[in-house]
């Protein structure tokens, strides 16, 4: 088929076109230490979730049970218990979900690696939109997806990205560095909560210390956020610092005020 009958057809939404002289190139998929780097950095997300759920899940459970009991030991242990069953939930959840997520992508990589090998011309022809959706003339647009074609992996990476607004490479397996991540800042956040009883600080200090503990590590944890994207550190850290509050003040609001409606005595969540 000549140019002349490809490009009459790309405004009825149809374009069907040549696709012989397929190359056998086999080209490598460009990257930059910039990307490598930013995808170490968007870690920020199982950090910041981790450490704050660490933060005011043990912080609400040491203050409720020093609420009700007077035993340091008790206190201990049962904040150590939170830290560790939640530290090993927060890696397993974090895993799975990132495993699930991967291969919900991988299914949408390798169908469009289907149709681009069962239907070439129309994926030549989807191509060939797209290119002109960004502005590209009718010329420029077959040039590039005619050079895509002879590199078949490239033209995929260019295709899923187009298509779907992912990158091939988020198919890939990604580690253990998130779970890692979120199970890490979990044990981290939660053990601050509990640090003043350890410490041996008497109860009724230890729970302020407590507090200030963990406001302190969610002011830390926003600060750093706040440096990584670019943000001002201190009035992210502050934010942070505010949504902690939030929660834990509506916590405490619905175990003092919401058993009462049903006949129960208050729960103690946060003294």
């Amino acid at each position: 088929m000549n140019d002349a009958g490809a490009l009459s057809s790309v405004d009825g939404g149809k374009l069907v076109a040549s696709a012989a002289g397929r190359g056998k190139v086999t080209p490598q998929i460009p990257d930059t230490p910039e990307r490598r780097r930013l995808e170490k950095q968007r870690s920020i997300r199982e950090i910041v979730f981790g450490a704050q759920d660490g933060v005011l899940t043990t912080l609400g459970i040491v203050s409720g049970v020093g609420g009700a009991s007077a035993d340091r030991a008790t206190i201990v242990i049962t904040g150590g218990l939170a830290l560790l069953v939640g530290a090993l939930s927060m890696g397993a959840g974090e895993f799975l979900g990132a495993r699930a997520e991967r291969d919900v992508v991988q299914n949408a990589i390798d169908f469009e690696r289907w149709e681009m090998s069962t239907m070439p011309d129309d994926e030549f022809a989807e191509q060939v939109a797209y290119y002109r959706l960004k502005g590209f003339t009718d010329e420029e647009a077959l040039t590039i997806v005619r050079r895509l074609e002879k590199n078949p992996e490239i033209w995929l990476h260019e295709m899923v990205r187009d298509e779907f607004g992912i990158d091939v490479r988020e198919g890939e397996a990604g580690g253990f560095r998130s779970t890692i991540a979120m199970a890490g800042s979990f044990a981290l956040g939660a053990a601050l909560p509990v640090l003043p009883y350890v410490l041996g600080i008497p109860l009724d200090a230890a729970r302020w210390w407590a507090l200030a503990f963990s406001a302190a590590t969610l002011f830390g944890i926003g600060f750093f956020a706040g440096k990584l994207g670019g943000r001002t550190p201190i009035r992210k850290g502050l934010e942070i610092v505010a949504v902690g509050a939030l929660i834990f003040g509506l916590s405490w609001a619905a175990g003092h005020f919401i058993p009462p409606l049903f006949g129960r005595g208050t729960i103690s969540v946060g003294g």
